[in-house]
């Protein structure tokens, strides 16, 4: 295994891709602490490099269990299938770790881990109001529980044809500030 390591350390393009892996999941660390950024970041990077190479090295093992020659293109198009497939299963499950771990243990990283995770509620979107006069407004909106249950309005009023009938839904509300930029149009022309 140190062989292994020396080797691809010894390889430029493969030195160049591990710092690339670890630098790039430091910059991707959540965190208000440089310190903090740095262990994190490494650790989520470190266990990404090592599934890497357990995944290589398992299917390099499951290809000459099945008796393919090494390097034959048969065993390479296993192998880079084993890894391809492996990886997405694996790599996903690591980052849904991370994840998990940075939000429930270090209420970091939240918008990733809601955006990943498909769930209904903490929908935020932004309404914009354009004036005659080039002003603009940005309301910044978000809905931290939406209605599951639903029925048709009483009346023939304008409006949607069905109205929430969910007493857990929350209403939409400003998560921040309302932001004004005025004079767009005349920065346009």
């Amino acid at each position: 295994m140190s062989k292994v390591i020396n080797e691809a350390l010894k390889t430029p393009m493969g030195l160049f891709w591990i710092v690339a892996v670890i630098l790039g999941f430091i910059v991707f660390t959540d965190t208000h602490s440089r310190y903090y950024r740095i262990i994190a970041g490494t650790l989520h990077s470190i266990s990404h490099l090592f599934a890497a190479f357990l995944l290589g090295w398992a299917a390099i093992v499951f290809c000459a269990y099945l008796g393919l020659p090494y390097d034959s293109t048969l065993q390479l198009l296993l192998t880079g299938v084993l890894i391809f497939i492996g990886g997405w299963i694996i790599g996903s499950c690591i980052m849904g770790i991370y994840l998990s771990l940075s939000l429930n243990g270090f209420g970091r990283h939240s918008n990733e881990a809601f955006s990943s995770l498909a769930i209904q509620d903490w929908k935020n979107f932004l309404r914009i109001k354009i004036e005659p006069t080039g002003e603009v407004t940005i309301y910044p909106i978000g809905v931290r529980k939406v209605p599951r249950k639903w029925k048709a309005k009483e009346s023939n009023t304008a409006g949607p044809d069905l109205i929430p009938d969910d007493s857990k839904a929350t209403a939409p509300e400003l998560i921040e500030k309302p932001i004004k930029l005025s004079g767009i149009s005349r920065r346009i022309s």
